[in-house]
């Protein structure tokens, strides 16, 4: 217990608490998932912990792993209840995204953490270009079928389990960029979540199984407490983001976001291991 009171000061608690409220908000308001804010977080949270960087890195992504798969769980019951899962865009998807993401948590242990940072970095400044053009961007009129069809999920799939962010948060923009309607995309998401999170939850808790030097609150690579102080406020603020976002001037609130997604690509470029 004194180990957790240590790990987790008052102020810290406060400012995971913060960060997974704004984690909820951009959720319910934007449809941004929270390995995004989650990721960049821990790294310098955890950047004094006597660790390698690269495990470093492990733990911030599994971290935030736990973090969108609560949230997940959230999100698609409350899709499932409203009606506004595509199950044809799921069905189609899921298999590859599955595939893509095993081969990502492979992956994952491997990747130096440099790398892994400025991946992180251009996803993070792609979603914010996406977000200024408010979903304009077309590649196709419709997602192609077949086997190239597998090719954008299973590249999602392996991304978002190796760098810790939501499958839904990129399988938005980019179907939409391949011509489906934002409102078909959004509850197929919270599916996509759970499909990538759910196994790399148990994997990064694996990996990371009695390796020294590890929060005393992690299991693993997934470190429970900041798990829950980032996931229980984000749950409690999304569903009312989510019932504000029709009457919030929606644009200016994705320029802000965006300007703060670039912030967080430039961080991370800028930071050292």
């Amino acid at each position: 217990m004194q180990d957790l009171a240590i790990a987790y000061p008052p102020l810290l608690v406060l400012g995971l608490a913060a960060a997974g409220a704004l984690i909820g908000l951009v959720g319910g308001l934007l449809g941004i998932g929270g390995g995004v804010i989650a990721v960049p977080l821990l790294l310098e949270l955890w950047s004094a912990l006597a660790l390698p960087a690269a495990e470093r890195t492990l733990l911030a992504v599994g971290t935030a792993q736990a973090v969108i798969l609560l949230s997940a769980l959230v999100a698609a019951r409350a899709h499932a209840r409203a009606g506004t899962i595509d199950a044809g865009v799921a069905r189609a998807w899921a298999p590859a995204m599955l595939a893509g993401a095993a081969l990502g948590l492979l992956a994952a242990p491997w990747i130096p953490p440099g790398p892994a940072r400025l991946g992180f970095a251009l996803i993070a400044a792609l979603l914010g270009v996406q977000l200024l053009l408010g979903g304009r961007f077309r590649l196709a009129a419709a997602p192609p079928q077949g086997a190239l069809g597998t090719l954008p999920p299973g590249l999602i799939g392996a991304a978002s389990a190796a760098l810790g962010i939501g499958a839904g948060t990129l399988s938005g923009p980019v179907l939409s960029a391949l011509g489906v309607p934002l409102g078909r995309a959004v509850g197929a998401g919270a599916v996509f979540n759970l499909v990538v999170a759910g196994p790399a939850v148990l994997a990064f808790a694996w990996q990371g199984l009695g390796r020294p030097g590890l929060p005393p609150d992690a299991v693993g690579y997934v470190a429970l407490g900041a798990t829950v102080l980032l996931a229980g406020p984000a749950m409690l603020v999304a569903p009312f983001a989510a019932r504000l976002s029709a009457r919030l001037p929606v644009g200016l609130l994705r320029r802000v976001f965006a300007l703060c997604l670039f912030g967080i690509a430039l961080r991370l470029v800028a930071r050292g291991g």
